[in-house]
C-alpha cells in the first residue's frame, strides 16, 4: 500500500473543515501504515474549499413573451366579443296579421215573459196593410206609335148669329192639314168658344204648331166670319209609348212594397216596441194586381197590394251576448278577436216562425266577426322560426294565411338566420303600422 505522502490532502471531514478528530485519525492511520512501523503524529494544514457557483441558464428571448401575451389577450378579447354578442344577440319578427271571419248562424226564441233557456224578452204584433200606387212606366223599353196629332182651337163667331156645329166638322189649316172636331158645339153670335180637335190622317202630318183653320162645310160668304184659331201645336201623330215587360211590373211592386212596410213599420212600433231597442220586420204579400199585362204598350201602371207585416221587438243587449257567445264557440285556437267581444261587426237578424197567437216568435241570427292570430299561435312560437332567413320566415307566415306581411329585425345586423335561442327572439303582433325598433 502507497504511504500518504505529505501533497496528498486529506478528504474532507462531514463536521467541518477542521478535518477528523483524533480518535478517527487514529483509527486510520493505524489501518494504513504497517503494523510494524509507527508514525509520529503530523500537523495537517486545513484546506479551505471555496463552494462553486450555481449554474445560471441563459435568459429566454423577449419576443417570446411577447407571443405569448399577446396570444392570452386575444383569446381573452375573443372570449369577451363572444360573451357580448351571445348576450345582446336579439331577433324582432314584427306580423302584420291577415284577418279571418269567425261566422255563426243560430235561432233563438223571443217570448213575451219566463226568459229561460236561451230565450229573451220581446213583443210580437202583426197587422194588414193595402195599398195602391200609379208607376209612370219611364225606365220601360219604348216604342214608336203612329196616332192622330190633336189639340185644343178657338171658334170665334163673328157674326150675328149663333152657328152650331155638329161633331166630326171639318177645320182646315192653313197648311191644308184636316182636322175634325171631336164634339158638338154652339158657337154664340160674336162669341167664341174652345173645342177639341184631331188630325183626320194617322202620322206625323198632323203635328202641326199654332194656326188658323177655315171651316170648309160652312158657306163661302161665313168662312171669312166664322173660324178657328190655336195658340198651341198639335201634337200625337208619331209618339213612344213604353212596352211594359214583366221585370218593370215586379220592379213597381217592390216599390209599393217597401213604401208599405216603411209605413206599417212606424205603426208597429208604436203597437209593441216599449223599451226594446232590438227589432225585426217580415212581410207577407196577400194579394197583389196590376192594372197592366207583360207587354202592353203603355206610360203608366197602377199596382194595388195587401201585405201583412209582423214585427218582433226584443232586448238587443240579452240578443247580443248571445251571439258573442256563439261566435267565440266558432273561435279558432290561437286567435283572437280582432275588436272587442262586444263590437260585433257585423249581424242580421230575421223572423224565422211565429205562433199564431203571437206568444212567441222565432230568430234566425247570423253574425260575422274579424279574427287575427295571437303570440300563443303554435306557428309563431320562437322554435318553429330557428334557423329561418328573413324571407323565410316571411313566406312561412304568408303562405299560412296568418299574415298579410312580416318584417323581420336582426341585432347585430350581420345575422342572418333566426338563432337558437329562443329566448332572445321576440315575435310581435301589430295591427298599426309601427317605426322600427
Amino acid at each position: 500500500m502507497t504511504p500518504i505522502s505529505k501533497k496528498t490532502p486529506l478528504p474532507p471531514s462531514p463536521r467541518g473543515y477542521g478535518g477528523h478528530s483524533r480518535r478517527a485519525t487514529a483509527r486510520q492511520e493505524k489501518s494504513i501504515a504497517p503494523a510494524a512501523r509507527k508514525f509520529s503524529p503530523r500537523v495537517v494544514r486545513s484546506v479551505e474549499i471555496k463552494p462553486t457557483k450555481p449554474v445560471v441558464p441563459p435568459n429566454p428571448s423577449l419576443r417570446l413573451y411577447r407571443r405569448i401575451a399577446g396570444s392570452f389577450i386575444g383569446i381573452v378579447v375573443i372570449l369577451i366579443l363572444v360573451v357580448l354578442t351571445l348576450s345582446t344577440t336579439k331577433v324582432i319578427v314584427r306580423v302584420t296579421p291577415q284577418p279571418r271571419e269567425v261566422k255563426a248562424s243560430f235561432l233563438v226564441d223571443v217570448v213575451k215573459d219566463n226568459a229561460t233557456d236561451g230565450k229573451i224578452l220581446g213583443s210580437i204584433v202583426q197587422q194588414t196593410f193595402e195599398q195602391a200606387k200609379t208607376f209612370t212606366a219611364s225606365g220601360s223599353e219604348q216604342k214608336e206609335v203612329l196616332d192622330k196629332s190633336g189639340g185644343t182651337v178657338t171658334i170665334i163667331n163673328n157674326s150675328s148669329k149663333n152657328q152650331p156645329l155638329v161633331a166630326t166638322t171639318r177645320l182646315l189649316s192653313s197648311g191644308g192639314v184636316l182636322f175634325r172636331l171631336d164634339k158638338g158645339v154652339m158657337v154664340p153670335a160674336g162669341g167664341q168658344v174652345e173645342a177639341q180637335v184631331y188630325a183626320d190622317q194617322v202620322g206625323s202630318t198632323g203635328d202641326i204648331g199654332p194656326d188658323k183653320f177655315t171651316i170648309p162645310g160652312l158657306a163661302t160668304s161665313l168662312q171669312s166670319a166664322i173660324y178657328a184659331e190655336s195658340t198651341a201645336a198639335m201634337t200625337g201623330g208619331k209618339k213612344m209609348v213604353s212596352v211594359i215587360s214583366q221585370e218593370n211590373l215586379d220592379d213597381f211592386a217592390s216599390q209599393l212594397s217597401n213604401e208599405i212596410l216603411t209605413s206599417g213599420q212606424e205603426q208597429l212600433r208604436l203597437a209593441g216596441q216599449g223599451s226594446f231597442t232590438g227589432e225585426a220586420f217580415s212581410v207577407e204579400t196577400v194579394s197583389k194586381e196590376s192594372d197592366t199585362q207583360p207587354g202592353e204598350e203603355k206610360d203608366a201602371v197602377t199596382i194595388s197590394m195587401k201585405v201583412k207585416i209582423t214585427g218582433v221587438f226584443f232586448d238587443e243587449a240579452s240578443l247580443q251576448k248571445i251571439t258573442s257567445a256563439k261566435l267565440y264557440e266558432n273561435l279558432a285556437d290561437g286567435f283572437v278577436f280582432k275588436d272587442s267581444e262586444n263590437e260585433i261587426s257585423e249581424a242580421t237578424v230575421e223572423i224565422s216562425d211565429s205562433r199564431a197567437d203571437l206568444s212567441q216568435a222565432s230568430l234566425r241570427v247570423t253574425a260575422k266577426q274579424a279574427s287575427v292570430v295571437s303570440n300563443t299561435n303554435a306557428f309563431l312560437q320562437p322554435e318553429v322560426l330557428v334557423g329561418k332567413t328573413s324571407e323565410e320566415v316571411k313566406n312561412y307566415l304568408v303562405t299560412a294565411g296568418l299574415a298579410s306581411d312580416v318584417s323581420v329585425w336582426f341585432f347585430p345586423p350581420w345575422l342572418r338566420r333566426v338563432p337558437s335561442m329562443v329566448d332572445h327572439v321576440m315575435v310581435q303582433v301589430i295591427t298599426t303600422p309601427l317605426s322600427p325598433p
